[in-house]
């Protein structure tokens, strides 16, 4: 095959033909063995590289450069997502120490009240139970979740600010990772009426799921001892 590199003339893609990728019937295969190996075949690729651009590629780059990308957290919430009664609840999972079937509360004389229910007895040892029923304001207007063959009821064992607590779930859907940017904002009349309980809110499976602060939580499960 004589071929004019001088001329760089675009061989008509003969790797294709009488080439590799072809019937392999190029003589010039003796020597060079493949066809990334010909001199024809670095014309063509130099060539490719040389041509001019697309009219619209100028455009097409700068729409490209000009678009912000999607920021990912690279470290997401991770979250369990349970019910209490109407509402959709979310603490951060480093702070639930234990998810248990129920088990039997024992009140205390003039020390129950609607928010502490009494005493629990979780793995030998008893611990204090209280509710966040009536912490939290219910979204029964709100679509509910894909409904599961079963709920099962538990019990779940929280550290809050260094103090362990046991309340009640009426439901528990499990962990999952949400990326703090996709928080929704807490309305200032939602932020007043929970107590500043609420510190973002989301929307999961169809039903608006409320971000509990451990912190403020802690708060008032000590207010309600008192």
């Amino acid at each position: 095959m004589d071929l004019n590199l001088a001329n760089e003339t675009l061989p008509d893609e003969c790797w294709k033909v009488v080439g590799i990728w072809g019937d392999r019937l190029c003589p010039e295969l003796a020597e060079y063995v493949h066809c990334r190996n010909c001199p024809a075949y670095g014309v063509a690729g130099r060539q490719l590289l040389d041509r001019p651009p697309p009219l619209d590629y100028l455009d097409e780059m700068t729409e490209r450069v000009a678009h912000i990308p999607d920021v990912v957290d690279q470290h997401p919430l991770k979250l369990l997502v349970f019910r209490v009664g109407g509402a959709w609840l979310a603490l951060p999972s480093m702070v639930i120490e234990k998810t248990l079937a129920p088990a039997p509360v024992i009140p205390i004389p003039g020390r129950s009240n609607r928010h502490f229910l009494g005493l629990v007895n979780t793995l030998g040892e008893l611990r204090l139970c209280l509710t966040l029923e009536h912490f939290i304001e219910s979204e029964s207007e709100s679509e509910s979740l894909v409904p599961m063959a079963r709920v099962f009821p538990r019990m779940l064992i929280v550290k809050l600010e260094g103090d362990r607590w046991v309340f009640p779930a009426d439901e528990v859907i499990g962990t999952l990772d949400w990326q703090s940017q996709q928080l929704d904002s807490v309305p200032s009349n939602l932020q007043r009426s929970q107590r500043g309980l609420v510190s973002g809110l989301f929307v999961y499976g169809g039903r608006r799921v409320a971000l509990l602060n451990e912190k403020r939580l802690a708060r008032l499960m000590m207010e309600a001892l008192a």
